[in-house]
């Protein structure tokens, strides 16, 4: 499992099928301290994550 959390939201004009109902979201990957940890990623948001978490 790798830690992260969420910075931003991506907006899409056009997704893959199979992504429809999900958000897209920027998020800053963390080491175990809790600190940023290289570059950030994009990921699909299955659980109703939100900025912050």
């Amino acid at each position: 499992m790798k830690i992260g959390k969420v910075i931003g939201t991506v907006v899409a004009t056009r997704k893959n099928e199979n992504l429809v109902g999900f958000k897209i979201m920027v998020v800053q990957p963390l080491d175990i301290d809790l600190k940023p940890k290289g570059d950030v990623v994009i990921a699909v948001d299955t659980v109703g994550s939100g900025i912050g978490e």
